[in-house]
């Protein structure tokens, strides 16, 4: 990491200060009085000795008792609200940090996905805005108190005694050297170390997302090998990070140790020839017990920083990656739609993949039924894929209602297709809110109606807690024919134009079979439906099948008139589907 990565790291953080800048500018002016406040008792020290004690006047030794105890007092009471606006102010930055950042996310295309790690982009959001909360609240504040503290001391020691104040000041140039050499050695360890937890999490993540999986093929002690792997890197960089960082303090200590030392041999020398008073003297060493507690947190301070550099960096990384699917400046609302699709020289490819798709041309009329058929890695997928614009086109168009899907608005668009994907999930909620996930507006009774539709309806009021029953994480307390008839009466909730599905290959008993056939029935009345078929009856129900093969249409036709020829890809596939 250089020096031009952090200074641009911290500029787009200020961009974020100024947000909240009446609650930043509160806390400084706050946080000036305070170390104001904290430079007033040595001087009341020196002040008594000098001037009070040594002329025996109890009565302002009273006084200035009583002055010490409210300076104190006044001093708790201005850090309670330096520290109190401070936490808002922070808090208020990260909070928008992390709502562009997940809308961001939100925003991006499945080709950023395809590249990404869950368990990195989790560690983004959670632990390196966790790091910048730490850089906002404690570090920011520290860095101005420290340097703002400094600087008093050092002014208020050379009106007293320049030739002690230059004595101590003649560790500085130690100092900035020993920090130049600890940041350029820190910096990009801490930023090995970010990367390092992200790849930690996405592991544990991708294990207990996979737990079923895992624990069916005995492989616990497989992940348990990796994740100790992980685990080790992530405890071998810290420690390495650590070891840079504990050189600091025992060479801070030398440095304040060594100057105060010499500070109180000459300061007592001086006093002794009545260069400077007692009273000067042990003022000297309290603004020196004051200026320790600054200098010895550099080293603190210069980790925080590092450590929300790096997590800054891999936070606008995300904040700054563009969406590959967007709207055009032009585009606009897709009407209601009525169903006619039309593919047109179709080809598609991945980022430096190869074709999937190539030169596809079929259309489907409104309220047909096209079941897609073909191979294993045929491009049966991406062909579906392509229609709600989850990627873009290589070439040619996808023509709904006769406009190109990218003239009109993405939302327009996907909130008509409706998608059951072979794997979907349930949210971690309530079946209501998952069955309304589609049209949140909707009624209770509206949702009631589609759950019957469904064919969900009694088995959801079989439940202790009905429609308010918590699914839990991805629907695990159901069964797959549940979690099936559910996503249908979602998808009967949002009534969409076009049915996009993938069949579930999953073997499930006669009864559940046969009530998912008949909600199926319910969800494609009257609308296009598309697809990716596995089973038999699925098929010769279609309108239209479109035979696929390596990323091209090589049959299309009915049941029917595809079986009925003496010999074809789509009649030798039949073979092997489950009747």
């Amino acid at each position: 990491m250089t020096s031009e990565t952090g200074k641009k790291v911290i500029f787009k953080l200020f961009k974020y200060v100024i947000l909240y800048w009446p609650y930043f500018f509160s806390t400084l002016l706050f946080l000036i009085f305070s170390v104001v406040l904290s430079l007033v008792p040595p001087w009341l020290i020196q002040y008594g000795v000098d001037n009070v004690i040594s002329a025996g006047d109890k009565n302002l030794l009273i006084l200035l008792t009583f002055i010490m105890i409210g300076v104190s007092l006044t001093k708790g009471v201005v850090d309670f609200f330096q520290r109190y606006l401070s936490e808002i102010a922070t808090q208020k930055v990260i909070h928008r940090l992390r709502s562009d950042l997940y809308q961001n996310l939100n925003r991006l295309s499945f080709f950023f996905y395809d590249e990404s790690k869950t368990g990195d982009i989790i560690s983004r959001i959670t632990s390196d805005t966790e790091t910048l909360r730490r850089f906002f609240s404690f570090v920011t504040v520290n860095i101005i108190a420290n340097v703002a503290t400094i600087i008093g001391v050092l002014v208020v020691l050379l009106s007293w005694s320049y030739q002690l104040a230059i004595l101590y000041v003649f560790i500085l140039p130690f100092m900035f050297h020993a920090m130049k050499k600890y940041s350029t050695r820190v910096s990009p360890v801490y930023k090995k170390s970010r990367a390092r937890l992200a790849s930690l999490t996405d592991n544990v993540q991708e294990t207990f997302s996979t737990i079923e999986t895992v624990k069916l093929l005995g492989g616990e002690d497989y992940e348990e090998k990796i994740f100790d792997h992980e685990n080790n890197s992530f405890r071998d960089t810290n420690i390495k990070a650590g070891r840079i960082s504990a050189f600091w303090m025992p060479y801070v200590d030398f440095l304040l140790g060594a100057a105060t030392s010499l500070v109180i041999f000459f300061g007592g020398w001086m006093t002794i020839r009545g260069e400077i008073s007692i009273g000067i003297l042990l003022g000297f060493t309290s603004y020196l017990a004051i200026l320790t507690r600054p200098i010895r947190q550099t080293g603190m301070m210069m980790n925080l920083v590092f450590r929300a550099i790096a997590g800054g960096e891999r936070i606008f990384e995300l904040l700054e990656e563009e969406p590959e699917i967007k709207d055009k400046p032009s585009a606009i609302d897709l009407p209601q739609i009525k169903g006619k699709v039309e593919y047109k020289n179709v080809s598609f490819s991945y980022p430096g993949g190869e074709k999937v798709l190539s030169n596809v041309n079929f259309t489907v009329f409104p309220g047909e039924t096209l079941a897609i058929v073909g191979p294993t890695g045929a491009g049966k997928t991406s062909l579906v894929h392509l229609l709600p614009r989850f990627y873009n086109l290589t070439k040619g168009k996808i023509l709904i209602d006769d406009y190109d899907i990218n003239d009109v608005k993405i939302t327009t668009l996907r909130n008509q297709i409706g998608i059951i994907m072979q794997h979907d999930m349930l949210f971690s909620t309530t079946i209501r809110d998952n069955i309304s996930y589609g049209n949140q507006k909707a009624t209770n009774k509206e949702i009631i109606d589609c759950a019957r539709l469904a064919r969900i309806h009694d088995f959801v009021t079989s439940l202790p807690q009905g429609y308010d029953t918590q699914v839990g994480e991805k629907g695990v307390k159901l069964s797959g024919g549940e979690v099936q008839r559910i996503i249908i009466a979602r998808l009967l909730l949002q009534d969409p134009g076009l049915i996009i599905m993938d069949e579930s290959t999953s073997n499930l008993d006669e009864k559940i079979e046969s009530e998912i056939q008949e909600a199926l029935k319910e969800l494609f009345k009257g609308r296009t439906v598309f697809i990716i078929a596995h089973r038999l009856w699925t098929i010769k129900e279609a309108d239209k099948i479109l035979v696929v093969k390596d990323g091209s249409l090589v049959e299309e036709g009915n049941h029917n008139e595809l079986i009925n020829k003496k010999s074809g890809v789509y009649k030798n596939m039949i073979k092997g589907l489950e009747v």
